[in-house]
């Protein structure tokens, strides 16, 4: 059987028992109702989207609904490369709520498990588990069990929170949300002993489970209660949760995940989950990008024993985590979902480096195989294939660009301490000599390959040098590890299997603290929690309510779409810092940032006050407005606000010229977006932008820099939009499939609800949008592109200005070129031909000045005579002027306090003297006014000068060997 067929026969069997068959969520875990859990980095299970439906404040399209989730975990990285460990899975599942529980649950597992008209296996060969407080899955279990002639006390074992609570540990460490107890379902895979028969206890099963001879294929979850808490130390998660409580859920629900791999694995009598139709394809290409050699030692990839094999199997893993990331729109980056994606291809460049050999780069080349595997199931794979490629071949490239002096440094802090000894000790050793012998445990080939040399591996220095035993580290470095980190791009993780390997650890927690004094000093971006006035703030909607209860403020009403001012009244005040207010109305026209729209700004009026509202936040529904009042707030009590704003009516007005910059600049930004794709191609998508009423900014993924013809075709089409007067169309409360259907852009990476907003320009943008836009594109008046620079591996960025701000660009580029006319004196129209005769000129003069500086730095002239006790030089230049001829004449007496120079230059016609004296030659009497006057006249001119530095000219080139001949009878005279 196959993977795809396993696939298909469990969605067809739950859809037999009334299942609707639901999409796959986004690896991004964002729930039904498009809110981000950020209580997750990745959808890791099929009930992640699924949790506002456990939770009972959202209704299910089915009270049972089943469906293939797409899955992250990289909890167990380490173990990846094994045969059973996998970062990316699949995970069937079929889902109840508040409909059936236990025992219809574990009725379909066993159904589907042992029914021949299903999957078939033997009953003998499959072992349950269950929580150990829970009677009731005992109990059904035991039932199938004896109707199929089977002790239950053989097969069915209880075990305690930390394999059968759901997540795992859940009941005591969280994470926070749904939780309940669970039952797995194992089975026996070895083919060469049979499953055990008589008295079979729950330690015989540990054994046997611990030595690989039972194989779990499914988790049925019994969603019962809410576990509440928080994280310990918010900047370390892996510190872990506070529990605060659990609280039952409305109803019971039922989760349930059978892992495609691992199941299709069992059926098909294998040990690896690497041994199927998933992986064929991506070891078929991996063949084929190693040597032939490696490629042998290998042997076979999904289940080999070698180190080869091995590496093989975490690249093969590592790819498809990162091609599907990346198709759901996350991108390699140093915090987040992004650094877990960073670190997975980083891990797979390693491995092929340090194991397979691969010196070039090669992970793009395995997404053909990752995509004839899995691109029939997930489409995003395939329509977002340049993006992936590109984003892959961009990673890789950054990180080869310090893999070796990454690596360098690492092992340069190992050897650091008795590198420092044994230099001390002798004298004659160098790093390059005998240390590195001794301490060099990396060799560094031709290739970027980093092999170790198994003759002085690390662990072995104790023994080679006892008495220098205590000189090696325990640990390496926090702070070291993290320039590993920051400097050259080595992930933590990363640096941990180094030192693994060389027998140490690393200090975590000094990293830790690097990390966060980095943070601070960076004022790094604080996640989703929103920056106001220099603080974090994230409200108590509670306390915002001004009441006394725990209720919270209702949902705002927004009415901006249509009106930038109403009446409301104030449900809620508290102070954010100083006299600065949060206040919340029931209803507003001011549009809270989203999407990269800026928030409005403007003002909230009432009977005897004034608030200046100048930033928004969004907050579960509630439009919390940071403002500044009229009056002294500071020090006011919660009670004293509420008294003086609580359930006042006032007058929302937003700042309506400000907001028509804001419409103009989120519109355009669709029209670029739509232009791009048409002038770059159809791989590009929206990877970020702000909407300002200044100018806007739009990041789309596309690898290179973009041509000017590209530049100005993107600007032609937009304007050309604009000039059209083209009607822009909202379309509300559309069903996400018609507007899939329709081919509306959606932002990349970005989850949506059953219905969506959409905003059209008929026949050229259709995007997915909740922000504020113009009513017709002539509103815009004129887009211009200011700026085409890169954002981020991969990702590109267009800063760009409409209506006022292109006027202003325009006419600060008139001032520009008025400026530069009159300088040249040159029309405007002329600039380019007067720049080219400017251009041209420059390129002579460096010509010239490179000549000169070459005759000045050959000065050395044949004919230096001595004239009593001073030197005299005499040089003869041809083209030269006299700044040429005076560098010679410079070069000649330098650092020679004996020595006259004459140097004759001769150009167009003229003659240049130029006399030079060292201060010696001066003190006998030589004087270079008097020597160059002398020669001048014999070239038809004249001059003079100081006595040690002099020019003159002639009118006659033709006698300057002449006039040169006489110069030592001159300077003769001169120093009798």
């Amino acid at each position: 059987m196959t993977a795809r067929e396993l696939r298909q026969k469990y969605l067809e069997f739950f859809q037999s028992k009334g299942h609707l068959l639901h999409p796959s969520g986004s690896l991004v875990p964002y729930d039904v109702t498009s809110r981000l859990d950020e209580s997750l980095l990745f959808n890791g299970a099929g009930m992640v989207q699924f949790k506002p439906y456990f939770r009972g404040i959202a209704e299910p399209p089915s009270k049972r609904l089943t469906n293939c989730q797409k899955c992250v975990r990289t909890g167990d990285i380490e173990e990846i490369g094994d045969l059973t460990h996998l970062s990316f899975f699949e995970m069937l599942g079929n889902f109840s709520f508040g409909d059936y529980f236990k025992k219809e649950a574990i009725a379909y597992s066993w159904e589907f498990l042992t029914s021949s008209e299903w999957l078939g296996l033997d009953p003998k060969r499959l072992s349950f588990t269950v929580f150990e407080e829970d009677d009731e899955s005992l109990g059904h279990w035991a039932t199938h069990l004896q109707a199929a002639g089977i002790d239950p006390s053989t097969r069915v074992f209880r075990l305690g929170e930390d394999t059968n609570y759901w997540p795992a540990g859940a009941f005591s460490s969280g994470p926070p949300g749904p939780c309940g107890p669970n039952t797995e379902m194992f089975y026996w895979v070895l083919d060469s002993e049979p499953p055990p028969s008589g008295p079979y206890s729950r330690e015989d099963w540990r054994r046997d489970e611990a030595a690989g001879k039972w194989l779990e294929v499914w988790n049925d979850v019994f969603i019962q209660y809410e576990w509440k808490g928080a994280l310990r130390d918010p900047s370390r998660p892996d510190k872990g949760y506070e529990k605060h409580g659990m609280d039952d859920l409305p109803f019971q629900s039922v989760d349930t995940g059978m892992g495609l791999e691992r199941t299709i694995t069992v059926l098909n009598g294998k040990r690896s989950v690497y041994d199927n139709d998933l992986f064929e394809p991506l070891f078929r290409v991996l063949s084929s990008v190693v040597s032939l050699a490696v490629s042998e030692r290998a042997g076979d990839w999904g289940t080999g024993g070698s180190e080869e094999a091995r590496a093989g199997r975490v690249i093969a893993d590592h790819i498809r985590s990162a091609c599907l990331c990346i198709a759901d729109g996350i991108l390699p980056s140093n915090t987040g979902r992004g650094y877990v994606l960073r670190r997975l291809i980083r891990r797979a460049v390693l491995k092929g480096d340090r194991s397979l050999g691969i010196g070039e780069l090669f992970l793009w080349k395995l997404y053909e195989g990752v995509a004839e595997a899995l691109g029939g199931v997930y489409e995003e794979l395939i329509s977002r294939r340049e993006v992936i490629v590109e984003t892959l071949k961009n990673e890789e490239e950054l990180f080869r660009g310090t893999l070796k002096s990454g690596l360098d440094r690492f092992w340069e802090v190992l050897r650091r301490p008795i590198v420092a000894v044994l230099i001390a000790e002798n004298g004659a050793w160098t790093d390059d000599v005998e240390c590195s012998r001794i301490w060099q445990t990396v060799e560094f080939h031709s290739q970027s390959l980093v092999q170790f040399n198994e003759n002085y591996r690390y662990s072995k220095t104790a023994m080679e040098f006892p008495e220098h035993a205590e000189l090696i580290p325990t640990h390496f470095p926090g702070r070291a590890a993290f320039q590993l980190y920051d400097t050259y791009g080595f992930p933590l993780e990363v640096t941990q299997e180094l030192c693994a390997e060389a027998g140490i650890e690393v200090d975590v927690d000094g990293f830790y603290e690097a990390l966060k004094e980095a943070q601070e000093r960076s004022r790094a971006a604080r996640g989703n929690a929103t920056v106001y006035g220099g603080v974090v703030v994230r409200f108590d909607l509670s306390v915002l309510s001004g009441q006394q209860d725990d209720a919270k403020p209702t949902p705002t009403r927004f009415v901006g779409y249509d009106a930038t001012e109403t009446q409301a009244t104030i449900v809620g005040t508290c102070q954010v810092e100083g006299d600065q207010l949060a206040v919340a109305l029931d209803q507003t026209p001011f549009y809270a940032e989203s999407g990269g729209e800026v928030s409005d700004t403007g003002v909230i009026e009432g009977e005897g006050f004034r608030l200046e509202v100048l930033d928004l936040i969004k907050q579960d529904g509630v439009y919390v407005h940071l403002a500044e009042p009229d009056f002294d707030a500071t020090g006011l009590t919660q009670e004293a606000l509420n008294q003086k704003l609580f359930r006042q009516a006032v007058t929302a007005r937003v700042d309506a010229p400000r907001r028509r910059k804001i419409t103009r600049n989120h519109t355009a930004t669709h029209l670029l977006h739509a232009a791009l794709r048409q002038v770059l191609g159809k791989h590009v998508t929206q990877a970020g932008s702000l909407v300002a009423p200044d100018h806007l900014r739009f990041d789309f993924t596309h690898s290179k820099g973009m041509t000017p013809d590209e530049l100005a075709e993107v600007e032609r089409l937009v304007n050309e939009r604009v000039l059209e007067a083209r009607p822009v169309q909202v379309h509300s409360e559309v069903p996400i499939a018609e507007a899939k259907k329709r081919g509306a852009m959606a932002l990349f990476g970005e989850k949506y609800g059953n219905t969506v907003r959409m905003v059209e320009v008929p026949g050229f943008s259709l995007e997915l949008c909740g922000g504020c836009h113009v009513r017709n594109t002539a509103e815009i008046g004129l887009f211009k592109v200011l700026h085409e620079s890169s954002a981020a591996s991969g990702v590109r960025r267009i800063e760009a200005v409409t209506g006022e701000g292109a006027y202003e660009w325009v006419r600060q580029m008139e001032s520009t070129l008025h400026e530069a006319s009159s300088k040249l004196k040159a029309q405007a129209a002329e600039l380019p031909s007067a720049i080219e005769r400017l251009q041209e000129q420059l390129r002579d003069e460096r010509k010239r000045l490179e000549r000169l500086r070459s005759q000045a730095s050959s000065a050395s002239p044949e004919n230096v005579v001595d004239v009593e006790g001073i030197e005299l030089a005499v040089e003869s230049l041809t083209d030269a002027d006299m700044q040429e001829t005076t560098l010679v004449a410079d070069r000649l007496v330098e650092g020679n306090p004996k020595r006259v120079a004459v140097v004759a230059g001769t150009s167009n016609g003229k003659v240049m003297l130029v006399a030079k004296v060292g201060e010696e030659a001066r003190s006998r009497g030589a004087h270079a006014g008097n020597l160059v006057r002398d020669l001048a006249k014999i070239v038809g001119g004249g001059g003079g000068g100081r006595p040690d530095f002099a020019t003159a000219g002639g009118k006659d080139p033709s006698r300057v060997n002449e006039a040169l001949s006489i110069a030592e009878a001159i300077l003769r005279k001169q120093v009798q």
